[in-house]
């Protein structure tokens, strides 16, 4: 309500966003294998984030899920590089 007692309503819905990908953890796991997909390292911490299909996806309970924010996923590269392959600056 507002100032003057009456209902606010929305203009308009929201736009939908995109509806990020879901993949089991055995079809996870096969992508690894084959070596078409890689864990952010190899440390167990890390291990819940994996890069197939060039992008980044987190593992759940029920599988693993793909980040969809461009943003993120490019942290998650240089993250990926410094815990791999040692300071980006060097």
């Amino acid at each position: 309500m507002n100032e003057q007692t009456q209902p606010i309503t929305a203009t308009s819905d929201p736009a939908p966003g995109p509806v990020p990908r879901t993949i089991t953890h055995p079809d996870m796991r096969a992508h690894l294998d084959s070596q078409t997909a890689t864990v952010l390292s190899a440390s167990d911490r890390h291990r819940i984030f994996v890069r197939y299909d060039n992008v980044w996806w987190v593992s759940d309970g029920d599988g693993f899920i793909e980040i969809i924010d461009a943003n993120q996923n490019t942290r998650l590269d240089r993250w990926h590089q410094r815990l791999n392959h040692g300071a980006l600056w060097q």
